[in-house]
């Protein structure tokens, strides 16, 4: 443990180490040469699939982000929306359309699913193909149900299978697409920038299937195998993209991707200079690398830390016979002693103890208006019980990714402290994401320890999955993204009032008293917000750390 001194030490050379490489990164580099090379770094978690549409977790996003585009993409120093596949695009308020031009210069990646091998142009077809498979039943809808489905018009006949076309998305001529709404929504932009609406070819999920990694980005994956213990991505020498002074990007000429290597190797071979990057570094890790190699900040080594709009929380099935029962979930809300959960995953806490909603606390230019979680109460959750009506409660399942290194962590503080608080037996299930989200999706489990991340500033990416209307009515259908299958007509029509306004400060208020009414249902125990730290190496350049964690390496480089 460290002392008060060395304490004190640290927490005055963070900001100095932060502000230090923010200088760095931020200076011009006319004296310095932009050199190419290989980016290395550890993935959190295995990629089992690139395929756009499937995507739902942020390891496999991070890659696939480097390998597809989108008509939009967010710009990964400010979060802004800009042009990417589409050369301009424009909105016409009277008439809910937004209207999209596309590069002339675009072509898919060489790949033998094309004729001849040689990748062929991007045109308007492939967009609408591409909002097709996204339509489609499949695995994960995640794209359909969160962004299309009551938003965009005649998704929801074509997902139903009484139309072969989206009335709301169509072709004007050869490089121009419109994209028709039902209503105005502010964020329907910032959802087209997600990985799900990647712009993919149809030869390439005709001979893929969802295998499928052909893209258009500044990088190409070698054959694809989730099995390998590597994943390597090389330039894409006709990438389309510049930079300001000409020189075509991807200044990168590799990205090697390593899985299951633990925390300790992977910032020894950033120290060793064996690899650029520690991508999401544990607190604890934090506090020791500053203490073991401050003399290579700077001149070796950079330390980047920020929010991250992420939350983890236990997820309740709201169909169990004992967790529909309201009191039940508050009193495992209130048993949780959130302050030694966060000991055990950060070895403290530094703000990231849920006792507030499930917005991030640190969501840029959102005020809660009183949106209160739960705080540590063990009286109050005994009472709970007792009044419940339930006398007894049988073992409750908790299911946990057996890739979530930090629930796996805490799974068994959690099982100890509701057994100790409430007497509420808990058995832990280890098992595959997949197979949790497949769970999940029908019902068929008690809790699970989930987490919701923002893909761009607002409360709506955490306030969404909880969204009642697309909940289907039988279990035999499955229920994405609300896998709890939280219904609430008042909360349903407070976020619908949200997604309408185009005023950021008012659809905020309006976001805030959509979840004061969630946290007062509680169909989710919260238990801690993230915060990202990254361990560079000090000649990289063009990677800033945001809010989201979005990674564009097409204009990383080294600086000599």
């Amino acid at each position: 443990m460290f002392n008060n001194k060395i304490k004190k030490a640290i927490n005055q050379l963070v900001p100095f180490l932060i502000l230090s490489t923010i200088l760095v990164s931020c200076s011009k580099d006319s004296d310095n040469k932009r050199i190419g090379g290989n980016f290395n770094f550890c993935s959190k978690n295995r990629i089992h699939h690139l395929h756009p549409s499937l995507i739902s977790d942020e390891s496999t996003s991070l890659v696939a982000h480097q390998i597809f585009e989108g008509l939009v993409k967010l710009n990964s120093k400010n979060l802004h929306v800009e042009p990417c596949l589409a050369q301009s695009y424009d909105f016409n308020p009277k008439t809910f359309i937004y209207s999209f031009k596309l590069r002339e210069n675009i072509y898919f990646h060489n790949n033998k699913c094309f004729k001849n091998g040689v990748g062929r142009k991007v045109t308007v077809d492939d967009v609408i193909y591409t909002f097709k498979n996204i339509c489609t039943k499949q695995i994960v809808n995640g794209g359909y149900h969160n962004t299309l489905k009551g938003v965009v018009k005649g998704v929801e006949d074509y997902f139903n299978g009484s139309s072969n076309d989206i009335s709301g998305i169509r072709a004007i001529n050869k490089n121009t697409i419109e994209i028709e709404l039902h209503r105005p929504n502010g964020l329907f932009l910032k959802r087209l920038t997600g990985i799900n609406f990647s712009i993919i070819a149809k030869e390439a999920v005709q001979k893929y299937g969802i295998e499928n990694y052909v893209g258009t980005g500044p990088f190409i994956p070698l054959k694809f195998d989730s099995y390998n213990d590597q994943q390597v991505l090389v330039k894409n020498n006709n990438y389309y993209q510049k930079d300001k002074n000409g020189t075509q990007l991807p200044y990168l000429d590799s990205i090697f991707i390593d899985f299951e290597i633990g925390i300790k190797t992977q910032i020894k071979n950033v120290i060793d200079k064996k690899s650029s990057t520690v991508l999401n570094l544990p607190f604890r890790a934090v506090k020791r690398v500053f203490r073991d190699h401050k003399d290579k900040f700077d001149s070796e080594i950079m330390m980047q830390s920020a929010p991250f709009l992420c939350t983890n929380y236990i997820e309740f099935n709201l169909n169990s016979n004992i967790l529909k029962n309201k009191k039940i979930r508050q009193a495992i809300s209130f048993a949780l002693n959130k302050q030694e959960i966060t000991d055990k995953v950060f070895g403290e806490t530094r703000g990231k103890i849920g006792d507030s909603g499930i917005t991030h606390p640190y969501m840029p230019n959102y005020r809660k208006n009183g949106v209160n979680g739960y705080v540590y109460n063990p009286d109050t959750a005994k009472k709970l019980i007792q009044t419940s009506g339930i006398d007894s409660i049988y073992p409750l399942q908790l299911d946990i990714s057996e890739e979530d290194y930090k629930s796996l962590g805490i799974a068994d503080e959690i099982r100890f402290q509701l057994e100790k608080e409430l007497g509420i037996i808990v058995e832990i299930n280890i098992v595959p994401e997949r197979y949790k989200i497949e769970k999940a999706r029908y019902a068929k489990g008690d809790m699970y320890i989930s987490k919701s991340i923002a893909n761009f500033s607002s409360p709506e990416g955490f306030l969404n999955v909880f969204y009642g209307k697309t909940v289907p009515t039988s279990l035999n259908i499955p229920s994405f993204p609300n896998t709890t299958r939280f219904v609430n007509k008042d909360f349903d029509r407070t976020l619908d009032r949200a997604r309408r306004s185009i005023d950021e400060e008012n659809a905020n208020k309006s976001y805030a008293a959509a979840e004061r009414l969630l946290m007062e249902e509680c169909p989710i125990a919260v238990l801690w917000y993230e915060e990202s730290n990254r361990l560079l190496n000090s000649e990289i350049r063009g990677l800033p750390l945001n809010q989201i964690q979005h990674i564009d390496l097409s204009q990383v480089y080294y600086s000599k």
